[in-house]
């Protein structure tokens, strides 16, 4: 639905016994300043002001007889903000099921209008995508976010709000999850500024000798008291497999386990569970060290930000 200047009317913010017009891009909201102004810090000095009179709007600047008040943000945004202002089941805290761009929005936005409870809960979601404890890392396909596309563009746009924010103890995660992508530089120019574009480039070199670092167990196998036949055959295989990681370029993923999900042969129990425990071993220093692969403080510190963040949210 449009009004009459061509500006599109979003109907499910459009009540019609409201008194605030909103307007971002060339989408109009018409919502309750009263209702805006208990949850929002922000929004309750804008409409304490006194509002400019007809006489001194232009016409463009008048809808329904009322002022309408112009937000520099984006239109999907906006309406991401206020659907989770104004409709309580819009936005419920994490695992419920919610949009990857809904969780930005709301963000970003909660963040600039002081909605802290709003913006406490969209950190707990992103939270989710980049923790900071390796026990729950999780891909982001395995997560109750909904993508668009699960490609490396949702975590180039969680880079810019995370730094946007100041959480600032979500960037070992958002960072590596850039930098593992081999093909990452295709579309950084568009999200990414030229220092953290250099830092992922930077990065990298350093995943490509934790990658091969943490199969440095392969050495060991068959280990002893293997009395299998197959174990032989599936170290050979991972062998393989990291040589055609190495040749093709694929993704750079210290935290992952390419090698033993691509090889036919399984290893017995006793070989299984040495290679376990050694890999997850070499996966957890890995971890540790993963905030000085881009320059950030430690986890200890970090964390210590997450806390005083979501206690100031509250």
């Amino acid at each position: 639905m449009s009004s009459p200047h061509g500006l599109k009317i979003v109907e499910d913010l459009w009540f019609p016994d409201a008194d605030l017009i909103l307007r971002a891009d060339d989408s109009v909201f018409r919502v309750y300043g009263g209702f805006l102004g208990a949850r929002s810090s922000v929004f309750r000095d804008m409409i304490s002001f006194p509002q400019p009179t007809t006489s001194t709007q232009t016409e463009e600047e008048m809808l329904n007889g009322r002022a309408v008040v112009r937000l520099h943000d984006s239109a999907p945004e906006a309406a991401s903000f206020l659907r989770a202002v104004f409709d309580s089941s819009f936005f419920e805290p994490p695992p419920y099921p919610v949009k990857f761009g809904d969780i930005i929005g709301v963000l970003r936005l909660a963040h600039k209008y002081d909605v802290q409870y709003l913006f406490r809960r969209a950190l707990a979601h992103l939270d989710v995508l980049y923790p900071t404890d390796l026990g729950k890392r999780v891909y982001h396909a395995g997560t109750h976010v909904q993508f668009p596309s699960l490609d490396v563009t949702s975590d180039m746009i969680s880079l810019k709000a995370a730094c946007e924010v100041g959480a600032t103890w979500m960037l070992p995660t958002v960072y590596y999850a850039i930098a593992q992508e081999a093909g990452f530089l295709d579309r950084a120019a568009d999200y990414m500024q030229t220092h953290q574009i250099q830092a992922c480039l930077a990065a990298q070199s350093k995943l490509m000798r934790y990658q091969v670092s943490s199969y440095d167990f392969l050495r060991s196998l068959p280990f002893a008291g293997c009395a299998s036949a197959d174990c032989q055959e599936a170290v050979e295989e991972a062998y393989n497999e990291l040589d055609n990681w190495r040749t093709n370029l694929w993704d750079i993923d210290p935290l992952g386990e390419i090698v033993f999900d691509h090889t036919d042969a399984a290893l017995c129990p006793t070989c299984s569970r040495f290679a376990t425990a050694r890999f997850s071993a070499a996966q957890q220093v890995f971890w540790e060290t993963l905030p000085a692969v881009f320059m950030l403080p430690n986890w200890d510190e970090l964390k210590e930000m997450r806390r005083k963040a979501m206690e100031e949210a509250t």
